[in-house]
């Protein structure tokens, strides 16, 4: 009987039951690769978007200038109303932003009058988020000129359309007001020659009437109107005429007589009165400063007016 060697035998190991640690650790290495692999991937997106988020990024933005002026003095000029601004952040807080949100206030309190060139970058205050810096504007520097700030008063002139009624025409248009308060910069003041009113229509008016709260128009927005409105009246009647007369009689103020002693005159008024005139009822009476005067019967002063006389010199006969 053949003998083996102890080597040759196997000698089969109890097996024992994995530990509760082996188990966990074949759970967390070994089993569901796939899905961990997934768990992984999504983790490194999640990293990169958040770090993504936290790095400084760079934005362009306009914003509104908002300037803080000394109390005596205005601005004259037409500095740019924004500027572009250069905001420096995380990605997340700047996409947050919008023009509306911000505006640069611009201390310019301290100034004197006459020209300034301002940095921005020195006299603009933003307010902004924690973690927002401003790197830059642009422009860099505006041009602003500083006047005093001056009142006047300046002629009112009504604006008128439209025609009347047919037959009838505009005797006149007179503001209440002769001038008005304005106040600004002097320069843009001083250069205001008159401000007009609205436009008041005239169209199918056959009387006289008063326009009553009618706007002042400034186009310059330097100056400021202190009194914005007037009333006008407008007087409104028959249409005119003009008519010359001949042989009129001419005398001087004492009565005495003057050479020559008759002369042509043109007159203005109602046609219907002034064409039923007569020479006759017309009188040229010299003042004393021999300058000519109509003198129309009583029924008609007021209604007819000394257009022109066709003699330019009268010598007093002693």
């Amino acid at each position: 009987m053949p003998f083996q060697d102890v080597d040759d035998i196997a000698i089969s190991e109890p097996q024992t039951a994995p530990t509760r640690v082996e188990k966990l650790l074949r759970r967390i290495f070994i089993e569901d690769w796939s899905l961990k692999l997934l768990s992984l991937a999504i983790a490194i997106v999640l990293w990169m978007l958040v770090t993504g988020q936290n790095q400084p990024v760079t934005a362009h933005l306009n914003v509104q200038l908002n300037f803080i002026r000394p109390q005596s003095l205005e601005i004259s000029n037409d500095p740019p109303r924004t500027v572009d601004v250069m905001l420096t952040g995380s990605r997340n807080k700047l996409d947050d932003l919008t023009s509306l949100d911000l505006v640069a206030t611009v201390d310019i309190s301290d100034q004197h009058a006459g020209e300034r060139v301002l940095r921005l970058a020195d006299k603009a205050q933003i307010a902004l988020p924690q973690g927002i810096k401003v790197d830059g504007y642009q422009p860099s520097a505006i041009p602003v000129r500083l006047e005093e700030i001056v009142e006047r008063q300046v002629p009112v002139e009504p604006k008128v359309e439209g025609q009347p009624a047919n037959g009838f025409e505009v005797y006149g248009v007179s503001p209440n007001k002769g001038s008005v308060p304005v106040r600004g910069p002097a320069s843009h003041v001083n250069s205001l020659q008159k401000v007009l009113t609205e436009s008041i229509w005239l169209g199918g008016h056959n009387e006289s009437f008063t326009a009553s709260n009618v706007a002042i128009d400034v186009p310059d927005p330097k100056v400021d109107l202190l009194e914005p409105v007037v009333n006008v009246d407008v007087e409104i009647g028959e249409r005119r005429v003009e008519k010359t007369f001949s042989g009129v009689s001419v005398s001087a103020a004492d009565g005495g007589a003057v050479q020559p002693a008759t002369t042509a005159v043109t007159v203005l008024g109602v046609a219907s009165l002034v064409n039923s005139l007569k020479s006759e009822e017309l009188k040229i009476v010299l003042d004393n400063d021999f300058k000519p005067q109509l003198e129309v019967p009583d029924a008609l002063k007021g209604k007819i007016t000394l257009k022109s006389v066709q003699t330019s010199k009268f010598i007093p006969l002693r």
